[in-house]
């Protein structure tokens, strides 16, 4: 099992993310504005660990808050994501965990740094574009051609390939999970997004350990397979079905359940 602590600071060179996910929404930095408030962990002008200087909040949720800095030291655009260090249900120590884990892999943002205070915990990545749930709503008619949704399919599916291999599940594969890249180098490449559902599905041998009676919901309503909505243990094959879904809502512009408020009725 794979267990990660937050040191006070622990910083290297290069990044990109573009966070989104579960609470925290991709970004295109060019046109979201998000109104920023007193009670934010962070505001415009805070410099963490004396290198990311915070330019602005460009998301956040139940979760944590997303920011775009400025690395002074490398002179490069970042994002910033934190948590409370009061909340209940910290997820970054998996992100960083699972995120360390696919370093050098294709489609997998590069970690620059992380660590923590009395106040927050944080990740620090470099920013990327706008996530696929964006983009797909920008289009015409809310829908992706099937040239489009195929080739983005590919890289998804390739994206999901490389967590499985390093041993995880991610659990909450959807659309505004990933997002294409903010450089031109990278403009067409898909980056997978937000780990902090991922679980670690093999043993210390390699094995797949074996399931617990009931593991709760993971992930989110629209895009979750039967397997989670019935409260069972997921496996890779749960990671493919959100795929197939998201595949579907590229294609039609919406999934038949759209509309449906209620969990149970979605899953049944």
């Amino acid at each position: 099992m794979i267990k990660v602590q937050f040191s006070p600071s622990s910083p290297t060179s290069g990044g990109s993310l573009s966070s989104s996910g579960r609470q925290y929404d991709s970004y295109d930095t060019s046109d979201l504005r998000v109104t920023m408030t007193s009670e934010d962990l962070l505001q415009p002008g805070h410099v963490v660990k004396e290198r990311w200087k915070v330019v602005r909040k460009i998301g956040g949720g139940g979760f944590g808050e997303i920011y775009e800095g400025l690395d002074t030291v490398t002179k490069e655009l970042v994002a910033l994501k934190l948590e409370s260090a009061k909340q209940p249900k910290q997820v970054l120590k998996m992100e960083v965990a699972v995120l360390k884990k696919l370093q050098g892999r294709d489609h997998v943002c590069r970690f620059i740094g992380c660590g923590r205070n009395d106040r927050f915990n944080y990740v620090v990545m470099a920013l990327q574009g706008r996530n696929l749930a964006e983009l797909r709503r920008a289009q015409p008619r809310g829908a992706f051609s099937l040239s489009t949704s195929l080739r983005l399919g590919l890289q998804i599916l390739r994206a999901i390939e490389s967590i499985h291999d390093v041993g995880f599940l991610h659990r909450d594969i959807k659309p505004s999970n990933f997002a294409m890249g903010r450089l031109p180098a990278a403009g067409r490449k898909v980056f997978m997004l937000d780990f902090g559902l991922a679980r670690q599905y093999v043993t210390a041998t390699g094995e797949v350990r074996p399931p617990r009676a009931a593991a709760g919901f993971r992930g989110t309503v629209r895009y979750a397979s039967v397997n989670a909505h019935k409260n069972k243990e997921m496996g890779r094959h749960d990671d493919l079905w959100s795929l197939f879904y998201m595949l579907v809502e590229f294609v039609n512009g919406q999934l038949p359940w759209r509309k449906i408020k209620d969990k149970e009725q979605v899953g049944s």
